[in-house]
């Protein structure tokens, strides 16, 4: 009898596990089914050579990869849906694709980066989150690297004149603040990577926003009740300038800008260097402009000189979820403010 009991509790052991490990089976199948794929080459232009360390995000998913030396990538294990896939690479107009990736299929979405300052760019401060800038509801005006260093300015003000909607306020060009839609001083909230930076300038006409205007990789303007997102005191609105340390890339980036004036005797260049692991990024930039008095068609007008000098370094830590960055920046700046 005893026999007979061991004999059938092993039995049902037997068939226990078996099911168990069809079910499991069947859920693995199931999963590999749901999962999906996307790859692609990016490229330069009509010469069609491959491109080696461009940063290419999956933004509903945060999820980023850089591309080989063939220039290809590569995501896997994607849930199904459609995405808006962004291409970066440093000083060069961003990219923005959007595909639909199916169940347990295969995607493809290939970019041709072409050296030209037209673009789609991407906005991050409107509403908070990641967005393709055709795609967005609000008002957001976007000022790329290759427009501002067309610019030549020596302050933010002066390189944000004339956008739509966008003025100045000034005692000199050192100290030119904007001013969107008439409003001006603590209205309007300047900010640096989405951080506030501490200057002066929102309660005294003579002092400068310490951003160094050719370092940065874009300044968006946010108009309008989007801007209510960041406090009472941007009502009028919100000027973000991005310098684009949000993600890690494999690799060594660099850039040197280099700008000039006759009517000021204006002189200025800017360089930096970025190197890259798989989830840590160290980058470091600096730079410095002069001009002299500059010169009206009724006689020079003194004391509108203005010199500022920069050096920024950091360190980000990028993981699948989650980041980590410090940014050490130095700001020294001279400048005049016109008596007449």
């Amino acid at each position: 009898m005893i026999n007979n009991l061991e004999l059938k509790a092993s039995t049902a052991g037997l068939r226990f596990a078996a099911i168990v490990a069809f079910v499991s089976l069947l859920s693995l199948q199931a999963f590999g089914q749901t999962n999906a794929t996307l790859r692609g080459t990016v490229t330069l232009g009509e010469s069609g050579k491959p491109i080696h360390h461009v940063i290419v995000t999956i933004m509903q998913l945060k999820r980023t990869v850089g591309t080989d030396e063939q220039g290809n990538y590569e995501f896997k294990n994607l849930p199904p849906g459609r995405y808006d896939v962004l291409a970066h690479l440093d000083r060069v107009p961003d990219m923005v694709q959007t595909v639909d990736v199916a169940a347990g299929a295969t995607a493809s979405v290939d970019f041709r980066v072409e050296l030209t300052g037209l673009s789609e760019q991407v906005t991050v401060t409107a509403s908070g989150t990641e967005q393709v800038l055709s795609s967005s509801i609000q008002s957001v005006d976007l000022i790329g690297s290759i427009d501002l260093a067309k610019k030549s300015s020596v302050s933010l003000g002066e390189a944000l004149d004339g956008e739509l909607g966008v003025s100045k306020r000034s005692f000199g060009p050192g100290t030119a603040r904007p001013v969107i839609r008439g409003f001006d001083g603590d209205r309007v909230l300047v900010l640096q990577d989405g951080n506030r930076i501490g200057g002066l300038g929102f309660q005294s006409g003579d002092h400068a926003e310490p951003i160094n205007v050719l370092t940065v990789e874009r300044i968006e303007i946010v108009k309008g009740p989007a801007s209510l997102l960041y406090g009472s005191n941007a009502i009028g609105g919100v000027v973000n300038a991005i310098t684009g340390h949000d993600s890690a890339h494999k690799g060594l980036n660099g850039y040197f800008t280099a700008v000039g004036g006759t009517n000021s005797r204006q002189a200025g260049s800017t360089a930096g260097v970025e190197f890259g692991t798989e989830k840590w990024l160290f980058w470091v930039n600096g730079g410095g402009q002069r001009a002299g008095d500059y010169t009206t068609p009724i006689g020079q007008v003194r004391n509108s000189f203005a010199r500022e000098g920069n050096v920024s370094a950091g360190v980000g830590y990028y993981p699948q979820k989650g980041f980590f960055s410090f940014n050490y920046q130095f700001d020294k700046r001279r400048y005049g403010i016109p008596v007449d």
